[in-house]
């Protein structure tokens, strides 16, 4: 299969989990339960629990959510963003599902939708970007890859006429504008300080087949993420 169309078949089994939670407990009921928390797990907060992340990098200056645990391998964030894209500022929800354990390690698959509203209308978008995680982890520490896709749209505005900048210049490319996506491969490794506190790193690659989306999509083809969590 198509490895765009995998990842978002993917997706689309994640976004049925969070459409329908009582599903997802009930799977989670049935499958092994996982270690006691001895310590923090910054994607999934616990059943009920809240969980707090500020993070900086690429392409966002600044980035926070608040997550809420719907089960323990369950969870939804609420985003908000701010950077020195278009506008300077996003917003968006980011779900994810812990698919599956196997020893020390796990299958997750989540799916960030960001909107980056512009008031004017001339470059409001909005992105989805939806993955397969494999994590392994080693005491304290969390360590994954990823492959997924990308997808961007430009939403209300009228087309623009001739040449456009790449994103990060001064408009994005014409393919944004009817609706693009490409593939993404990306890692990242996560320290558990506590029962309630994790850092992390991660990045990813936007790619066109297995080359870098050269500068006619974007200036900077990669998004890179430093950042702290920690479940209240």
């Amino acid at each position: 299969m198509n490895p765009v169309l995998a990842t978002l078949s993917a997706a689309a089994v994640l976004v049925a989990a969070v459409a329908f939670p009582s599903t997802a407990r009930a799977d989670e009921d049935a499958a092994p339960q996982a270690a006691s928390r001895a310590d923090n797990d910054f994607l999934f907060p616990g059943d009920g629990k809240v969980s707090l992340t500020g993070s900086t990098g690429l392409p966002y200056a600044a980035l926070g959510e608040v997550s809420v645990g719907v089960g323990d391998r369950l969870a939804v964030g609420g985003l908000v963003a701010g950077g020195p894209f278009l506008g300077g500022f996003a917003t968006g929800v980011y779900p994810r599902l812990d698919v599956a354990h196997f020893g020390p390690m796990r299958l997750v698959l989540e799916a960030p939708v960001v909107w980056y509203p512009d008031l004017q209308n001339t470059d409001n978008w909005i992105v989805a970007r939806p993955d397969v995680r494999i994590e392994g982890r080693t005491g304290h520490v969390r360590i994954h890859a990823s492959a997924g896709a990308m997808y961007a749209k430009m939403i209300g505005a009228t087309p623009v006429q001739g040449p456009v900048a790449a994103y990060g210049g001064n408009g994005l490319p014409s393919g944004v504008q009817q609706g693009t996506v490409w593939n993404t491969a990306g890692a990242g490794v996560a320290l558990a300080l506590s029962p309630r506190t994790s850092v992390f790193a991660e990045g990813f690659l936007i790619l066109h087949g297995v080359e870098l989306a050269g500068p006619e999509w974007f200036a900077l083809p990669c998004g890179s993420f430093l950042g702290v969590s920690t479940t209240l």
